[in-house]
């Protein structure tokens, strides 16, 4: 386990880290995506307050081109204050007099309206006009979008000159809950029911059917254009399909979520970065260490969804990131710890060690020229599709069997000390050899022929196994110009593998001296390699039950490996 001290030290620079990080918003293109798709999975809730009188495609045929006279306005308001409305939201500017104002600002003194002002580009305030400005409030209605162009905020107040408005969702909001605003606040409303959910009344049915109004009642009524060729349309949080909303409709689900309560409070920088300096030092003072970090990681997770329902949003992201990392670099100490005591080994067992990184170099070379023949013949030949699948596969196969293979050969030395049922299993030495003479005839341009008997069986270590393979056909290709022939089969109580080459073949009196470690025979003359192929052969050989020998054939050399049979597959044989 780690030092008390050290571990402690370690979840402080995290946790400073994490704050840091949180702080300066470097987090937020990561955090903010995942927020999202949490919030679009939570239960939406069903518009209550309000409604959205659509100026639509529809209403602009009816009625007539935008702008409208401002009398048709008038009698919308008219009809929702007939009707019982707590309030009028409207999302149209007023700042240039037109004709109909007059009746306007009449109908606008019977409840509560609300009209939407935004700044100009030379910081002046849209307002609405006399005599409108007498009659109606006015509100801004500036979206602030993040980075990547989605509403998740807005200014609860916005000052420009000597002017501050509240933004328009929440003094509507206000003409529901009479809460006091927020003056200076950011507000970031959760969108848990969908700009798309509003209830809409397109205008010129309205204008048409006065009855309608009665599905204002008691309701705020924002009125604002819908169609596609007017007024602004935002992405939030909870867009579906990532298709922008009319603002209007917009600031209707905002004024829900504000009324609601339904706003994202997110966990200060200090207070998460104590959170992960916690977490980390429950990981790096545990016992066990991995089933801490999953424990911790599955609490983030579940805690900021469950968090993020109420309101509440701690950056997940980052918290499960630092544990991950935390972890990652406690493997990477171990890992170099381990090093360092092979190290220390080294000193007191320098021939052992260095006779074991000689095996690891020479074994590596296999995969790594197989994949790096693999990579040519992807960018030397034009491949059909089917093919340049099929490579890329064995690609992607053989990188992952790599950092098995070197973790199998860094053990190599204790093979004996293994316990040889567990960590073995019955397989068909057939398919398994098949495959693997499959995967070489795909990097090498010579003629690999395999024949092997069905349901030959042994108890194995596959990737020992596939090692075996790989080493006899790689020396029987090495050392003969001709085809190479690899046989499976079934012999009494063994099974037996076989890989005959017709090289120029080995001397009697070198057959058993080529097994040893670093010993090469005279025709290995000229070619690269350590002796220690065949050295690793037998030792797996030996550890399977087995052995390995090598006769002379009539073309070349036999290599053979002999393994018992699986209990299955001699009860088979002697059938």
């Amino acid at each position: 386990m780690l030092r008390t001290r050290t571990a402690v030290l370690i979840a402080i620079a995290v946790g400073v880290a994490v704050t840091l990080l949180l702080a300066f918003d470097v987090a937020d293109p990561l955090e903010l995506p995942a927020r999202d798709l949490i919030l679009r999975q939570l239960p939406q809730h069903a518009a209550q307050q309000t409604v959205v009188v659509a100026i639509d495609e529809q209403s602009l045929r009816d009625a007539g081109a935008w702008p409208w006279d401002r009398s048709k306005l008038a009698t919308i308001v008219d009809r929702a204050a007939d009707a019982g409305a707590r309030g009028v939201v409207l999302d149209i500017l007023l700042a240039e007099p037109r004709s109909g104002d007059e009746l306007l600002a009449k109908a606008a003194k019977r409840l509560p309206v609300l009209a939407v002002s935004v700044v100009d580009e030379h910081g002046r305030w849209l307002l609405p006009g006399p005599p409108l400005a007498e009659s109606v409030t006015a509100a801004h209605g500036n979206f602030e979008l993040d980075h990547d162009g989605i509403l998740r905020r807005l200014s609860a107040t916005k000052q420009s000159g000597d002017r501050s408005l509240t933004a328009l969702s929440v003094e509507a909001a206000s003409l529901i809950t009479g809460a006091p605003i927020p003056v200076g606040r950011s507000i970031a409303p959760s969108f848990r029911t969908r700009a798309s959910a509003i209830p809409t009344i397109s205008a010129s049915d309205l204008l048409r059917d006065p009855a309608l109004a009665q599905r204002l009642r008691g309701k705020l009524a924002f009125i604002g254009p819908t169609a596609f060729a007017l007024g602004d349309r935002v992405l939030t949080p909870t867009t579906r399909r990532h298709q922008p909303d009319p603002g209007v409709t917009v600031h209707a689900a905002a004024t829900e979520s504000i009324i609601r309560g339904d706003v994202i409070s997110e966990l200060p920088p200090i207070a998460a970065g104590v959170f992960a300096a916690i977490g980390i030092g429950a990981i790096l003072l545990a016992r066990r260490r991995r089933m801490a970090a999953s424990i911790v990681i599955a609490a983030i997770v579940a805690g900021g969804i469950a968090l993020l329902a109420t309101g509440m949003a701690i950056p997940f992201i980052t918290l499960v990131a630092s544990a991950a990392i935390a972890l990652g670099a406690l493997e990477t100490r171990i890992i170099v710890a381990a090093l360092r005591s092979s190290e220390a080994r080294y000193v007191n067992h320098r021939e052992r060690d260095a006779e074991s990184k000689r095996v690891l170099a020479h074994e590596l070379k296999t995969p790594l020229a197989s994949m790096r023949s693999l990579t040519q013949l992807m960018n030397d030949f034009d491949l059909s599709e089917a093919e340049r699948t099929r490579v890329t596969s064995l690609l992607q196969h053989e990188a992952g069997k790599l950092e098995t293979m070197v973790g199998t050969l860094l053990n190599l030395e204790r093979l004996p000390l293994r316990d040889f049922a567990s960590s073995s299993n019955v397989i068909d030495l057939g398919d398994l050899t098949a495959a693997r003479v499959d995967f070489l005839r795909a990097s090498t341009d010579r003629t690999l022929f395999v024949s092997a008997d069905r349901d030959v069986f042994v108890r194995a270590d596959a990737a020992l196994l596939e090692r075996v393979v790989d080493n006899l056909v790689g020396n029987a290709l090495k050392y003969t110009a001709g085809a190479v022939t690899v046989r499976v089969a079934r012999r009494g109580h063994d099974a037996i593998l076989e890989v005959e080459d017709r090289g120029p073949g080995i001397s009697e009196t070198e057959r058993e001296k080529i097994f040893a470690r670093f010993v090469r025979g005279t025709t290995a003359a000229g070619t690269n390699g350590l002796g220690l192929g065949l050295s690793l052969v037998s030792e797996i050989a030996k550890w399977h039950g087995g052995a390995a020998n090598v006769e002379a054939s009539e073309s070349g050399s036999r290599f053979r490996i002999t393994l018992p049979l699986a209990a299955e597959s001699a009860k088979a044989g002697a059938m």
